[in-house]
């Protein structure tokens, strides 16, 4: 199975049709034919996740340890390897995985044996992407993102902000807005300095899992208020927010500096506002009228 991810490629060693309905979610990017041969030699593909496998684990004490969405992560670091353990809510065997420093090579003991080893596996995609793509100037952030006319907005802070209604409030009262995706885009800096945003496998409650993409011309740091105001953020400010939306193992200085990296850069070239906002109308026009600005620039 190849997927395309913001124009990646990611290869899961299972066959994709035993995969793909228990995961409709990555059936937009499936590629097949011509396009997998293309990557045939493995030269082409960001990462490359092996499921059914035996390795080496470490044992002692992880360096990392946490429960993000009630699944418990442990994370071993070595010169050589980055070792995952993973335990889903109510799974009384947790799922192992190893990958190289650089995440080109990921190795997992998962095999597909029941629905819930399906859930896993997305995860193990979606970990692999982060980290691998955290060496080549991509990030996966958790936002909610839309597009008009070829060009992108970024909606950002803590779950329960309003980054999902404000999306709707433009999808309502914005000619020709599309959303991209409502909890996790990626964005991708190019070498001539255009930031990219694209739609991802992974869109949380809404499922929004699009193949597209816009350049990113506007962020905007959502907050609750009595009423509407946009304040432009300086780039450290910016960088900041960015940070704090990113997925990343803080222990791992070698991911924690592309991501971080990458972040720095965007945030010096994309204008950003706290959007201080009521969730109304009058809220989607303001942020529309910065993202306008903005555009022109």
């Amino acid at each position: 199975m190849v997927l395309q991810i913001a124009d990646w490629k990611v290869r899961v060693e299972c066959p994709g049709e035993e995969a793909v309905p228990f995961l409709p979610n990555l059936l937009p990017f499936l590629l097949a034919g011509p396009d997998v041969e293309a990557g045939k030699q493995g030269e082409d593909y960001l990462t490359v996740l092996q499921l059914g496998c035996n390795f080496p684990f470490p044992a002692g004490q992880p360096v990392v340890s946490a429960c993000p969405d009630g699944r418990l992560i442990r994370v071993w670091l070595s010169a050589d390897y980055c070792s995952m353990e993973l335990r889903m809510p109510g799974c009384a065997r947790p799922c192992r995985l190893r990958a190289d420093r650089h995440w080109r090579q990921v190795q997992t003991d998962l095999e597909l044996r029941a629905t819930m080893d399906y859930a896993l596996l997305n995860d193990l995609i979606m970990l692999a992407f982060i980290y691998a793509s955290a060496f080549k100037e991509t990030v996966l952030i958790h936002a909610s993102c839309v597009a008009v006319a070829g060009k992108g907005a970024m909606f950002v802070g803590p779950s329960g902000i309003g980054k999902s209604t404000h999306s709707r409030l433009w999808l309502k009262h914005i000619p020709e807005t599309r959303l991209l995706n409502d909890d996790q885009p990626v964005l991708r800096l190019f070498p001539t300095g255009e930031v990219r945003v694209y739609g991802s496998p992974w869109s949380g409650k809404t499922p929004c899992y699009r193949q597209d993409s816009a350049s990113l011309r506007a962020l905007f740091r959502m907050e609750q208020a009595l009423e509407n105001q946009a304040v432009r953020l300086t780039p450290i400010e910016s960088f900041r927010m960015l940070l704090g939306a990113s997925s990343l193992i803080g222990r791992d200085a070698m991911s924690f500096s592309g991501i971080s990296g990458t972040l720095a850069r965007i945030a010096g070239r994309i204008p950003a506002y706290r959007l201080k906002n009521r969730p109304e109308q009058a809220a989607a026009e303001l942020s529309h009228r910065m993202f306008m600005i903005s555009s022109s620039c």
